[in-house]
């Protein structure tokens, strides 16, 4: 398959479906906003807080995660996230009210995590030259978990009565990936000859070989704490109460210092550093994944944002069915089968940064469009716009990580999880907007980032193009 060896084949297939089912866990809430919001009596507010609780804790996951993938390797970082998985769907399926939600869903996001560990493991098993279309296989089979819960699972909760219906479908999720984690534990392997250089704590620091580097970097971590802190200021009163004003400035504080312990951390990693030779084959710019971070914040935090809202938008605005909107709301994930591995193909084949100024600008100009949308459309424009639209930004996240493990390939967990923590930063900042705009106006302030995103990526350089295949 595309001059993969049998090994290679292998794993990539039994990556991708982890990370598949990974995300219909994630998403599993989504098709169910309104059912769950009608049967549990929340208030539409408490549905924005859990899907932005859905998100949040991904943000330092992702991080967290990355680093522990560099570690410990990604076959057995992935078989217990799965497992982990599991036990919180099967938690969430039995919830029975706003507090039990809120727990499991800011447990879930730990799950959304899962991306940089395959991230890892394809790196490791690909050439530079392949690089772009294994990482599009990759993400995009496993990000249509995210398409396939919103069509599959309001199949399975109808074949039950509508209080329980929803629980046995995300619970089912739940179970898919217990499963699947003895079998990537057992079949899925690491590379032989995994090196354990580069080994870095679980603080947020990367290593960097300048002060420029090491600056850039200390900045790029502030959205990252201020995105956490922006959950904690929704849930004391904005939009209503859920935790004290004095119990949200104590959290804001604890952010803070955890803030300033890793910038220390990050300096006092770094400073002895950038003061000795560095190896050629060690060399890069943080610039690179601080660029490409800006890309995924943009390309993947747009569509967790989306994917978490499009079946409740066309629902209300096309006065659809739970069941109709929810199949019609997967279309904009759909796309992920073949925009995202075609994105790392097209990026292989005509270079990296060529490719993410072309995505990047067709995405913004087809969300500024979609901005359009209302109720006088007809549904079938609407849903054709949306995939357009979608098509564009998943092929963008193909082409970043096509980018991402050529940057420092022994870093690539770590770098994995900065441009992934910055997906999730950026679906906290769509969704906490989304919840003080208009349908319209969330998707025109889509489109207003993406040409920022646009802009930085004339300053994206060059990225390693040696390695040697397993």
């Amino acid at each position: 398959m595309l001059g993969f060896t049998e090994t290679q084949t292998r794993t990539l297939h039994l990556t991708w479906i982890a990370f598949f089912l990974t995300f219909v866990a994630w998403f599993n809430m989504a098709p169910f906003n309104t059912t769950i919001m009608h049967q549990l009596g929340l208030t539409e507010a408490e549905i924005n807080i859990l899907m932005i609780c859905n998100i949040v804790l991904a943000i330092p996951a992702r991080i967290v995660i990355g680093s522990l993938t560099d570690q410990y390797g990604p076959q057995k970082v992935f078989g217990v996230l799965l497992l982990f998985s599991g036990g919180v769907c099967i938690a969430f399926s039995l919830s029975q009210n706003f507090q039990s939600l809120l727990i499991t869903r800011l447990l879930m996001g730990i799950v959304g995590g899962g991306f940089v560990v395959g991230i890892k493991m394809i790196a490791e098993w690909f050439p530079h030259n392949k690089m772009g279309t294994a990482q599009g296989i990759y993400a995009g089979w496993g990000n249509f978990g995210a398409a396939a819960a919103a069509f599959s699972l309001p199949l399975i909760a109808i074949l039950f009565t509508e209080d329980i219906g929803w629980r046995v479908a995300t619970a089912f999720s739940g179970i898919l990936c217990i499963i699947w984690s003895f079998v990537y534990f057992r079949f899925c392997s690491d590379i032989p000859e995994r090196s354990l250089d580069f080994q870095i704590g679980i603080h947020g620091a990367i290593e960097v070989q300048s002060k420029k580097d090491l600056i850039l970097q200390s900045i790029f971590l502030l959205p990252i704490y201020a995105a956490l802190m922006l959950f904690v200021w929704k849930l004391s009163g904005h939009p209503f109460t859920l935790i004290s004003s004095s119990l949200s400035w104590i959290l804001i504080a604890g952010l803070s210092g955890i803030f300033v312990y890793n910038l220390v951390q990050c300096w006092k990693l770094n400073l002895p550093r950038i003061k000795k030779p560095v190896p050629e084959e060690k060399k890069y710019s943080f610039s690179q994944i601080a660029i490409l971070s800006m890309v995924y914040s943009l390309t993947f935090g747009s569509e967790l944002a989306v994917v978490s809202i499009f079946p409740q938008f066309l629902e209300t605005t096309f006065s659809l069915s739970m069941g109709l909107a929810g199949v019609l709301g997967g279309s904009y994930a759909f796309m992920n089968l073949i925009a995202r591995p075609g994105g790392g193909w097209v990026s292989d084949q005509f270079g990296r940064k060529k490719t993410l100024i072309f995505l990047i600008l067709g995405g913004m100009i087809s969300h500024w469009l979609i901005g359009e949308i209302d109720s006088n459309w007809q549904l079938s424009s609407a849903i054709t716009l949306a995939i357009i639209g979608s098509i564009f930004f998943k092929a963008g996240n193909g082409a970043c990580f096509a980018a991402v493990p050529l940057i420092q390939r022994k870093l690539t967990g770590k770098m994995a999880g900065l441009a992934g923590a910055y997906g999730s930063v950026g679906a906290v900042c769509f969704l906490t907007l989304y919840s003080f705009v208009t349908p319209q106006d969330f998707f025109k302030i889509i489109a207003a980032y993406a040409f920022l995103v646009f802009l930085s990526l004339f300053f994206l350089k060059p990225f390693q193009t040696t390695s040697t295949q397993p």
